[in-house]
């Protein structure tokens, strides 16, 4: 259960990312608790496989790290921008 807190954490803002990348690219809204409960229990069989096999652990990790790397980087990005094109149109 350990390893399920750990994953967690990342795991359920991850969830959000997709689940709001998903209905930008024309997901309909009805369907996106479907899409989090279905990528939930992926990360869960993923995490449990993990505690199971050790090298899936290794995986998952990198997997989840890149995956939060990503979507920090991409909000960083669309947050610079935004601040940038605030700032030419006030010019």
């Amino acid at each position: 259960m350990g390893e399920l807190i750990v994953f967690g954490v990342p795991g359920a803002a991850i969830i959000v990312a997709l689940v709001e990348l998903a209905k930008r690219y024309g997901l309909n809204t009805r369907w996106a608790v479907l899409l989090a409960v279905g990528l939930g229990i992926a990360l869960a069989v993923v995490v449990h496989l993990a505690q199971v096999q050790p090298q899936v652990a290794v995986w998952a990790q990198v997997v989840l790290g890149g995956l939060l790397l990503g979507l920090s980087a991409s909000g960083l990005y669309s947050g610079g921008k935004a601040m940038t094109s605030r700032e030419e149109k006030s010019r």
